[in-house]
């Protein structure tokens, strides 16, 4: 399997930013860290390996990036308006930076996004706010309200980038019907802390009729890594 390394100076972010590529050719994927994590991290823990088959025979091309929630959500030493801000950074270095740098170099009209834990969170609210860029968003043991990463702190930025705070109140019918084309993925399991986000995510999508496919696995798991692989491989194919 063909492995890349690319790095840029992200105008967005001001800062060097590195993407992973795994796999020449195939239907890609954007491949999102677990919280405040690198590009390699899913190489690290066996993602990669999950995928080897679709990554070597060209069914998948996989473009795995770094985080930036050590400097948003993650950073309580900063002002939470300077930490919303560089979240908006973020989501403009990946739809503004890394998307059109993938849809340069692979010629395939769909795109994937995925993550685990903060990933996931951010694989599912990126779909949810440009949907006209993403077709498949995969939010395993995703987090969909960060408020409390914000304590008593709230503002425009916390709502709009909270899941279950904004979908309810979605009414434009042609954001609607952008989002309702996505398919989403909320993926979880029975011992996983994030099973309760996930579950009310999906209650709320169907009540706005966003399709979409809850799939809480019936089992325990103390090595999340070890189901996080599984997870994976079963949603990408």
């Amino acid at each position: 399997m063909e492995i890349k390394e690319k790095r840029w100076r992200s105008p967005s972010l001001g800062k060097d930013m590195t993407i992973k590529i795994y796999g020449d050719r195939g239907t890609p994927i954007i491949g999102l860290p677990t919280r405040g994590q690198k590009a390699d991290q899913w190489e690290e823990y066996g993602m990669t390996d999950a995928l080897i088959f679709q990554l070597e025979k060209g069914y998948n091309q996989l473009f795995c990036i770094d985080s930036l929630d050590e400097e948003s959500f993650l950073n309580e030493k900063v002002d939470p308006v300077k930490r919303l801000m560089r979240q908006r950074q973020f989501e403009s270095y990946i739809t503004e930076e890394v998307v059109p740098y993938i849809r340069k170099h692979n010629n395939i009209d769909y795109l994937m996004i995925a993550g685990m834990d903060m990933g996931g969170y951010h694989a599912v609210n990126l779909a949810l706010k440009h949907p006209e860029e993403f077709d498949k968003a995969i939010g395993i043991s995703g987090l969909y309200n960060i408020k409390p990463f914000f304590g008593d702190f709230y503002n425009n930025d916390v709502y709009y980038n909270n899941p279950i705070d904004f979908v309810p109140n979605l009414n434009k019918p042609s954001l609607i019907n952008a989002i309702r084309k996505v398919d989403f993925r909320l993926v979880s399991y029975s011992n996983d802390e994030r099973k309760n986000d996930a579950q009310k995510l999906a209650h709320i999508f169907r009540s706005k009729l966003i399709e979409h496919q809850l799939d809480v696995w019936d089992t325990t798991s103390d090595e999340e890594w070890d189901i996080w692989r599984q997870m994976l491989k079963t949603h990408i194919i």
